[in-house]
């Protein structure tokens, strides 16, 4: 499992002169964005982020389009160079072409993003596991994001990506991570919940609220340890398949839950997964797919991952001051609309609902317009 192998980005470098796209970037390497450019590009977006949560009417935002949201999260990734290579429409395995608009899988690939975000709630309030998609909705749906992060940048689409077609790739991903979030369910137990005891409580052995934090501390080591953050999969790419995705997940889940149980004893829970751990997740997101690990590109692995995650770290704490002052006003909304929402959950639904998802659909898939398109990330050493 090398760090940019075969199934790290969903496509070969064979597939790639083969669509035309092995040069994509190197004539725009002159016109990549400077660093006060893609500054600014973020501050774009956050302030689109903070005028959606704000103007969208509050029940409305947060009982059904952000439960259904952890859907347009999970088909961003599928359909991303992750995991299908772009298909069907995105670079560099869709059908778009250099010289074609930016329209076409911009456009295409969101509509497909909606389409999964109306059938996805409506297959698991209706067919299974027939759960109320607010607020037990959100309980799925971070097992459901969790599954993704962890087949696309852990297990890099593996054993489909390098060997099937990127309709396989994307389709069979997409099933595989269903079923897994379906196996994962049967651990969550709706105790101390008014669902408690529901025909859909599974009963397992996690409180469903206590494990939504667990699985959010997971993300955060997920992501450091990602084929395309923090630390690139270092050092884990260095075992082979699938020792590597293996070590990876073992080690990713026994920090998160350190962090999470650790924390608990001297932080509220929301401030510990939402604040503290949605600001990391966030942070490690902007870093790399937007700043493109700026200043440390021209460090190796590890040093180059020790770097960002220290960064990471330190941006993610004046993220969480920041957000205090910013989230004021949709924090008075919510609370008028009587929803159990705090300042902590408000902010890690911005940072990553709206912000990241907002930033990444346009990066993947309106490919960075105006701005040049990026590419993928260097080599880790």
């Amino acid at each position: 499992m090398t760090a940019m192998n075969d199934g790290q980005h969903g496509a070969t470098m064979d597939e790639l002169v083969n669509n035309g796209l092995d040069n994509v970037n190197s004539g725009t390497r002159a016109a990549v964005p400077g660093i006060a450019q893609l500054g600014f590009y973020l501050v774009i977006f956050m302030a689109i982020s903070w005028a959606m949560m704000f103007f969208i009417p509050t029940p409305f935002l947060f009982t059904v389009l952000l439960p259904a949201s952890f859907y347009v999260l999970y088909s961003l990734v599928v359909f991303s160079p992750l995991v299908s290579g772009g298909w069907p429409f995105a670079p560099p395995l869709g059908s778009w072409r250099p010289g074609q608009s930016w329209l076409k899988p911009g456009v295409g690939t969101t509509a497909l993003l909606v389409a999964v975000a109306i059938a996805g709630p409506l297959f698991t309030s209706t067919i299974y596991p027939r759960i109320p998609l607010f607020p037990v909705g959100f309980w799925w749906g971070i097992i459901l994001f969790t599954v993704t992060l962890w087949y696309s940048m852990v297990w890099n689409g593996w054993p489909l990506n390098g060997k099937c077609s990127p309709a396989v790739r994307g389709i069979g991903g997409g099933l595989i991570i269903l079923l897994i979030t379906a196996l994962l369910w049967q651990l969550v137990n709706l105790g101390g919940t008014p669902f408690a005891d529901a025909p859909y409580d599974p009963r397992g052995p996690f409180q469903a609220e206590w494990f939504f934090g667990l699985l959010v501390w997971i993300i955060v080591w997920i992501q450091a340890f990602a084929n395309v953050l923090t630390f690139q999969q270092w050092p884990f790419y260095k075992l082979g398949e699938p020792w590597g995705q293996i070590a990876n997940t073992v080690v990713s889940i026994v920090l998160g839950w350190l962090c999470w149980t650790t924390s608990l004893k001297f932080m509220a829970p929301t401030f510990s997964f939402a604040a503290v751990a949605g600001s990391i997740i966030g942070m490690q997101n902007f870093h790399g797919a937007i700043f493109g690990y700026y200043p440390f590109l021209k460090f190796k692995q590890p040093k180059r991952g020790i770097c960002n995650f220290l960064t990471e770290i330190a941006l993610a704490f004046v993220w969480i001051a920041l957000l205090r002052v910013l989230m004021q006003p949709i924090v008075a909304k919510v609370q008028a609309a009587g929803l159990p929402f705090d300042i902590n959950v408000v902010s890690v639904l911005y940072t990553l609902h709206f912000i990241a998802l907002l930033t990444l659909i346009h990066n993947f898939y309106f490919l960075r317009a105006p701005l040049p398109p990026s590419g993928p990330p260097p080599a880790p050493e």
